[in-house]
């Protein structure tokens, strides 16, 4: 047949059993001739309608056909189709809305067999009621590997290995330096008001008490001449470059042809002289002594050419001396202070005078009333008529018409067992000579001395601090002797601890110094000092 025929349509429904008539209840449905290889139909869901003669047949269970394998109620599967015709499909019925009961049922046959399913309407799920799947069983946990209980050894000796890698490394480690640390206050202040000193009425002047500081000035600090004051400055810087042991005469030195040749233009302008002559010899110690007691102008120039062979090399050593001392408002041009362009201020000769105090030698040559030649002859007497008196122990005088008399001085005084320094100038008087410099200089230094006062901190023997290890560990210190502070009313003085203590001492031996001003007492251990002790160093946490 060709596929463009038409089939006729044939009527077909369930018919009432008395009559042979279709029920009214179904609508007529009308088959048509489908061409062969072609399915209306899904395949994964079988459709069948029930026929009056399968009602006495028990439907055969058919196996699903896919996941969604539907199974209409009181319908017989259909034919599959054959190769010898094509296939007639019935359309499904359009099922009423809401799904309202059938009208005229057809009669329940008790021995009509289904098979269980749940109703859904007009749709059925045939293993909606199977059986569910058993379930499946929890998983059962792995047994521990038997190579996990071998983790423990290694995991213990991984720990031992730590700790013993910490306590290794905390013994290994430097431990911190010791530092001092004292119980007394760290400043005194004394009570008053300052001391009123005599002042000169001209020039400039200042007194200073070495470890305390200034205890006052007068006259401002404009640099004016020096005179031979600015001796002391070549006597600190040949000592320095050339220096000499306390009590020896040093080397021997020869003087220069040039210094002989200028003896007579410096007498024709009255400087103060010793006199060289042609190859004069001199020891280093009688050329210093010749300089600052009786202040030889000569033997100034002769030190410099010995020093550097001329004497502008020398003044520039002079003035990058006075340069890394501070003295801002000092400038040579000569090493005796002849010419007025040598010119300073009382402030920076204190600065200079208090550094020569330290310079080995200096203060025996300062300390020395007259000057005394090798070879014999008379002695001659210094300027410096104040040694001997309020404790003065040297300086150096100087004068020139245009820098008037001038004098820096070094006394010492002894204040409850605490030995002070005070250094001073006084610079431009109006006087023929240096005496009257000299002279004023003597009013300040007893008026300083007397306005000197003492207080006591702590007695011989007591606890002032201790040395701290760093690590927790302490041991304590005693002062050698008392610890006494020295100042004037209205003065704060700080009261430090100096020095650097070892890490072991025995008992009562000096580890540091406590200094009140210008006082510095011993500090000695109170019993052993030793290392932190190795429970500290373990458990240090810095």
């Amino acid at each position: 047949m060709d596929d463009d025929v038409q089939d006729e349509p044939v009527v077909s429904g369930p018919k009432d059993e008395d009559t042979g008539e279709p029920t009214p209840a179904h609508s007529e449905t009308t088959e048509f001739r489908v061409p062969d290889k072609v399915s209306l139909t899904r395949p994964d869901i079988p459709i069948r309608r029930p026929k009056d003669d399968d009602a006495e047949k028990p439907a055969p269970a058919a196996p699903p056909q896919g996941p969604w394998h539907v199974q209409l109620p009181n319908e017989s599967t259909p034919t599959p189709p054959t190769s010898a015709g094509p296939t007639r499909v019935e359309p499904l019925p359009v099922p009423p809305p809401q799904n309202p009961p059938l009208q005229n049922p057809p009669p329940h046959d008790p021995s009509t067999h289904y098979p269980a399913a749940r109703s859904s309407g007009q749709w059925t799920v045939p293993w909606e009621n199977t059986a569910p799947p058993p379930p499946v069983p929890p998983m059962e946990a792995a047994p521990e590997p038997a190579r996990r209980g071998r983790r423990w050894p290694i995991i213990l000796a991984a720990a031992l290995v730590l700790v013993v890698g910490l306590v290794a490394g905390q013994l290994v480690r430097p431990v911190p330096d010791p530092t001092v640390k004292l119980t007394l206050s760290s400043s005194h202040t004394f009570p008053g008001q300052n001391p009123a000193l005599p002042w000169p009425s001209v020039g400039q002047a200042i007194v200073l008490v070495d470890g305390l500081g200034v205890m006052g000035t007068s006259g401002g600090s404009a640099p004016i001449p020096t005179a031979s004051v600015a001796k002391v400055m070549t006597a600190f810087v040949y000592l320095r470059d050339h220096p000499l042991e306390p009590g020896k005469p040093g080397p021997m030195l020869t003087v220069s042809p040039e210094g002989v040749a200028q003896i007579p233009m410096r007498k024709k302008r009255e400087e103060s002289l010793l006199g060289i002559t042609a190859n004069q010899r001199l020891t280093q110690r009688k050329a210093l002594e010749a300089l600052l007691i009786i202040s030889a102008n000569d033997v100034a120039h002769e030190l410099a050419r010995w020093d550097t062979g001329n004497e502008q090399a020398f003044v520039a050593k002079m003035n990058a001396a006075a340069k890394s001392l501070g003295m801002t408002g000092t400038h040579y041009t000569d090493p005796s202070g002849y010419d007025s362009r040598t010119v300073s201020t009382a402030a920076d000769q204190v600065k200079l005078l208090r550094a020569a105090m330290d310079v080995p030698s200096f203060p025996e040559i300062v300390n020395n009333h007259s000057y005394v030649p090798d070879g014999g002859g008379a002695p001659r007497e210094g300027g410096n008529f104040l040694l001997g008196q309020y404790g003065v122990v040297g300086g150096k005088t100087g004068y020139t018409d245009a820098a008037g008399g001038n004098f820096v001085f070094a006394a010492r005084k002894d204040v409850q067992g605490v030995e002070t320094l005070i250094v001073g100038a006084v610079m431009g008087q109006n006087s023929p000579s240096s005496a009257g410099a000299v002279s004023a200089a003597g009013q300040l230094v007893g008026a300083a001395e007397g306005a000197l006062v003492a207080a006591r901190l702590a007695p011989k023997g007591a606890r002032v601090g201790h040395v701290d290890d760093g690590l927790g560990g302490t041991t304590p210190l005693r002062a050698a002797s008392p610890v006494t502070v020295v100042g004037w009313p209205g003065l704060t003085v700080r009261v430090t601890a100096q020095g650097d203590p070892p890490h072991q001492a025995r008992n009562g031996a000096q580890v540091a110094t406590v200094k009140a001003g210008a006082a510095e007492v011993p500090l000695r251990a109170g019993r052993t000092l030793d290392k932190p002790s190795i429970l500290h160093r373990l458990l240090r946490i810095n």
